[in-house]
């Protein structure tokens, strides 16, 4: 089985507005990894954290449009989302708390630790943190 690909809300959003500085290099890339089947995983706080980017950024049907692919995607196999646990919750608190030298945001951080649960190595986005933790960051 392949590994899974961790989709962060910059990949998303790169993907989904069209007039984003990297929509080009994220839609290429996006081909490139479902041209090859490559499982992708998410978090329900990072969809969360796209969705309202989505609706601040390019409107309301949009971030309901995206929403639509986000669930079809699901349903036939192409994502699965991870539900953050209280326990994946307080991980990344702990990362949170104790990185005091950088800038992470808390849906960072539960990125983080979802990924390093699932086996990931890359990360789909444009944060440098997810550099930082030791994922390779794509495109």
């Amino acid at each position: 089985m392949m590994v899974p690909v961790f989709v962060d809300t910059g990949g998303w959003i790169a993907m989904a507005v069209v007039r984003d500085q990297f929509h080009e290099h994220a839609a290429l890339y996006y081909r490139e990894i479902s041209g090859k089947n490559v499982p992708l995983i998410t978090s329900n706080y990072v969809l969360a954290e796209t969705y309202t980017r989505i609706r601040y950024d390019d409107g309301h049907a949009k971030a309901i449009k995206f929403h639509s692919l986000v669930q079809e995607a699901i349903k036939i196999g192409k994502l699965h989302v991870e539900w953050v646990t209280p326990a994946m919750h307080q991980e990344a608190w702990d990362i949170f708390e104790s990185f005091t030298d950088q800038v992470f945001s808390f849906v960072d951080c539960t990125s983080f630790v979802i990924a390093s649960h699932a086996g990931v190595k890359e990360a789909f986005g444009f944060d440098e943190h997810f550099n930082t933790m030791g994922f390779i960051l794509r495109p």
